[in-house]
């Protein structure tokens, strides 16, 4: 008794199907940090470096505007302490 070549061919894509589904034998857990390719490797590097620029980047924004409120109450102080001597 032949498989009929269309029942075959579906069952085996439902295999396939539920195996991508799934995930491969070897990796249970599909939610892994890991890079899946030299793309994804190379991408979360640049990324990475973006990252740090720009926190470098925001740190130096708000040591700036540390010094300028600090310019500014400085600023006030001397004019409050002139305006008393």
């Amino acid at each position: 008794m032949e498989r009929d070549p269309v029942v075959e061919l579906r069952a085996q894509w439902a295999r396939l199907r539920s195996r991508a589904r799934d995930g491969p034998p070897d990796r249970p857990d599909r939610t892994g940090l890991a890079p899946g390719s030299i793309y994804e490797a190379v991408t979360r590097q640049m990324v990475q470096g973006l990252v740090e620029d720009v926190q470098e980047i925001k740190g130096r924004l708000n040591g700036l505007l540390f010094m300028v409120a600090g310019a500014i109450v400085l600023d006030l102080a001397i004019r409050l302490g002139a305006g008393q001597g």
